[in-house]
């Protein structure tokens, strides 16, 4: 499929190195303007936030800095000449903040990309490689035509837990995307090389206290540089991340910080309850309801989609989310804070009980099986045997396995105990697969399996899968702040700055864990600026009601929706087993609707890019 797009409101940044004879980007429209003056290797157009594009110059040498970065720019000027003059040019990462840096010269381009991904590159290789910030403008720029990858699009649906199967892709075919922590450099001469520039590997010696520390001070730093900053404003879901976060900044703010929480009636997810218990904690914190209705509900009005320059997962709650970003709106422009991320970074998945045996931690092992065991209503033995199991499974083994059951369509809807492991295995959503696309993913899956490495660096299984849960939240919060932009809002999400991120990761998953303790790490991080009583929820809202009660509302409309999706005509898909898993949802019935939102976001994609 062939497809040609321009999207909404996305400034974006174009360019090639070496540069075009002339200096200019086909592509570009008319209003565009070179990034740096004096080399004409890059242009860009649209209209940027304040502070969301900077550029410093220094003899020899430019800087493009497209994010969130607290450093002013004399600091910007003084430390960029000081990694050139050292040769090392990764320094420009270590400013506050999260932001992707691109530092060009006569001889080379180098591009450093944010450690959660939040703001990645995208680039096409060749004669000249060609890069950008957003996917379908550098795609057209490449000249080599925007069309899908149909196995991308299968992988990233299908197979979402397994990260290696699409690193560095995209689902438009021949475009390639600079991950979270890579840099990439293409030379004068047109070399190319791309390496992670941050591995984010844990500090086996490092303790809870000692990370707990550096945690602390990072969040007051990305906390503080925004309230500095213009009106701000706070998610309030009444969970342990948002929470944080609004308490952290009403402490800088001479005004009341106005915090917002969601709830719909008719489908409580246990957010308001908890909301309004921790804002009666503080008189410097003043609650907003947004409150939710029929219309808002999850699959309402997907034809009004707004095109995205990527699939937006999100896509299927997008009445919702403008819903409470015209609250946030109307009460001034600015920056809006939440808590993403902090589920990755501050809490281990349940895969590190797996860690816990490969490290012969016993008792901790022994102990925290018992205590998830009795929250999750689990056998203590089932939970302690999948840990040793996952203890000796290494990951080459794990996608071969998982290939095999793909292969026999062995699969089963995912329980909390499936999380101990490497990714889960093949849910329900399988079957809709063809039969030629499922064999293209089982071959995908043992290629991969027989290329995989592993070092000792990489930490356990839980730092690994904590690393893709934080790539995900980096793409949740970038599709957020681009859904935000006609509302002159900016959310941003301080668990997501490079320094913060640094901090948790520095701690090996399986030490931020604990069976009794919920999210230990925040808690003795934060216990001296929060109120204990904030501290106390150890649930999250669960919006499942809103899906099944939008599903039943929007059955007829996703039916037909999917009879006639490009992802059947691509042969990817057989509509009549996905219209049964919606027959499903009306009953009220197990529905795996994960899959069942990216699938429709890969839908909306397409139909918008055609």
């Amino acid at each position: 499929m062939t497809f040609v797009s321009t999207v909404g409101h996305t400034p974006c940044v174009v360019g090639s190195f070496p540069a075009l004879q002339g200096g200019a980007v086909a592509t570009a429209p008319a209003s565009a303007t070179q990034v740096w003056p004096g080399l004409p290797i890059a242009v860009t157009w649209g209209e940027w936030r304040p502070r969301e594009f900077r550029t410093v110059a220094c003899p020899e040498v430019q800087l493009l800095l497209i994010g969130q970065c607290a450093a002013g720019d004399a600091q910007l000027r003084a430390d960029l000449a000081t990694a050139l003059r050292r040769d090392r040019l990764e320094l420009v990462t270590w400013w506050p903040g999260s932001y992707l840096a691109i530092v060009a010269t006569e001889e080379k381009l180098v591009a450093f990309v944010d450690l959660a991904g939040q703001y990645p590159l995208y680039y096409h290789p060749g004669e000249r490689l060609t890069f950008g910030t957003s996917p379908v403008p550098t795609a057209m720029a490449s000249g080599a035509g925007l069309k899908t990858d149909p196995l991308v699009a299968a992988a990233e649906i299908f197979c979402g837990a397994v990260p290696m199967l699409t690193h560095g892709l995209t689902p438009v075919r021949g475009l390639r995307r600079l991950e979270a922590g890579e840099a990439l450099q293409v030379t004068a001469r047109g070399a190319v090389s791309r390496w992670t520039h941050a591995d984010l590997a844990p500090d086996q010696r490092l303790s809870l206290g000692e990370a707990a520390g550096a945690l602390r001070e990072s969040l007051e730093i990305a906390v503080s540089t925004r309230t500095a900053i213009g009106h701000v404003s706070t998610d309030f879901s009444g969970g342990f991340d948002s929470t944080s976060i609004a308490f952290l900044a009403a402490r800088h703010l001479s005004a009341p910080l106005t915090a917002f929480v969601y709830h719909h009636p008719d489908a409580p997810a246990d957010d308001l309850d908890h909301a309004v218990r921790n804002a009666g904690l503080s008189s410097k914190i003043q609650l907003e309801i947004v409150p939710g209705t029929s219309a808002t509900l999850p699959y309402r009005n997907l034809g009004a989609s707004p095109p995205t320059g990527l699939p937006d997962f999100a896509a299927v709650t997008h009445e919702r989310n403008h819903l409470r970003l015209r609250h946030v709106a109307a009460t001034g422009e600015g920056v809006h804070l939440g808590g993403e991320g902090a589920d990755a970074l501050v809490v281990a998945p349940p895969a590190y009980l797996g860690d816990l045996a490969s490290e012969r931690r016993i008792r901790q092992l022994l102990a925290d099986s018992g205590a998830w065991a009795r929250l999750r209503n689990e056998s203590p033995a089932h939970v302690l045997s999948r840990a040793i199991q996952l203890s000796r499974t290494s990951r080459r083994r794990a996608l071969h396995a998982y290939a095999r059951r793909l292969h026999r369509l062995d699969t089963h809807y995912p329980s909390w105990v499936d999380a101990i492991s490497w990714w889960p295995s093949p849910g329900p959503e399988s079957s809709w697969l063809t039969i030629g696309a499922r064999r293209a993913l089982v071959e995908l899956m043992h290629d991969h399996a027989d290329r995989v490495r592993q070092t000792p660096q990489d930490g356990g299984v839980a730092d690994f899968t904590a690393r893709n849960d934080l790539r995900r939240s980096g793409a949740v919060q970038q599709q957020l702040s681009e859904m935000a932009r006609p509302y002159c809002v900016w959310p941003q999400a301080p668990f997501l700055d490079n320094d913060v991120v640094r901090a948790c990761t520095a701690l090996l998953a399986s030490r931020r864990a604990s069976g009794t303790v919920f999210k230990p790490l925040v808690r003795t991080a934060l216990n001296e600026v929060i109120p204990a009583a904030a501290l106390d929820r150890r649930s999250k809202g669960n919006y499942l009601g809103e899906d099944y009660r939008g599903a039943r509302i929007e059955a007829a409309g996703l039916r037909k929706r999917v009879s006639a999706s490009p992802l059947a005509d691509m042969g990817l898909i057989e509509p009549s087993a996905v219209r049964s898993s919606i027959d499903r949802a009306v009953l009220g019935a197990d529905t795996p609707f994960p899959a069942l939102n990216r699938l429709i976001a890969y839908d909306l994609w397409l139909r918008s890019m055609e």
